[in-house]
């Protein structure tokens, strides 16, 4: 069992809807419906891409012709694409629903993390992902989601990802009047799984809007298990 140790968060500010601090780039999606209205974003979306990699995720987010969008992604190794300005409406929950809301897009903002989502076991102790690529069973969760009815199999997050997007969080959270952060399994349940089991939205949940990130810090990393 992995531990998230316990050390100072990055420090991350909004500067005019722009995310600043270490690591972070910016690459402009045509992807918009434009601003939101006032009052907008309150919520937070986390997602997994479910793609070979952040830049060809990236890439994704930020085509013309893809329709969809964020406003950032995580890589893996922590490092953070910011795709919209944080004032601007993204294409990322799709048809959606919560707590009396539909078309949380025009609400939210939309955190993707470079993840290979749920994983098909070979039958040989490894697991592959829907684009062919292998996976140990270290890097691998065996869980089953609260939007499906058995056991599946989840690529896991790392340490620094899981706490870039916790500090991220609590930018947009300084910065805005979010009171929600979902996952888009909560918004889509009968559509999308993500981020799925081995991401820990709860946890992630309680430290950003309870301001608990000391605990966050020490305790086991719930994805790591």
């Amino acid at each position: 069992m992995n531990t998230l140790h316990a050390s100072p968060l990055p420090l991350f500010s909004i500067d005019d809807h722009i995310l600043t601090g270490d690591n972070i780039t910016f690459r402009l999606s045509p992807n918009t419906s434009g601003r939101f209205q006032s009052g907008s974003p309150d919520t937070i979306v986390i997602h997994f891409t479910a793609g070979s990699s952040l830049s060809s995720s990236v890439n994704v987010l930020t085509n013309a012709d893809s329709g969809v969008s964020a406003h950032f992604a995580v890589g893996r190794n922590g490092d953070i694409v910011q795709m919209l300005p944080t004032n601007k409406i993204a294409w990322h929950a799709g048809e959606s629903y919560y707590e009396g809301r539909s078309g949380l897009n025009q609400y939210s903002i939309g955190i993707e993390l470079d993840n290979a989502g749920q994983l098909k076991a070979r039958g040989d102790g490894t697991f592959e992902s829907w684009f062919g690529e292998i996976f140990g069973e270290n890097e691998v969760l065996a869980a089953q989601h609260i939007n499906q009815q058995s056991m599946g199999y989840w690529h896991k997050y790392t340490d620094v990802q899981i706490v870039r997007t916790l500090s991220l969080c609590k930018a947009l959270c300084s910065h805005y009047n979010i009171s929600t952060i979902v996952g888009h399994e909560e918004i889509a349940p009968s559509r999308k799984v993500d981020p799925g089991p081995a991401f820990p939205l709860q946890r992630l949940k309680a430290a950003v809007l309870q301001s608990d990130s000391e605990r966050w810090a020490t305790e086991s990393s719930d994805s790591n298990s």
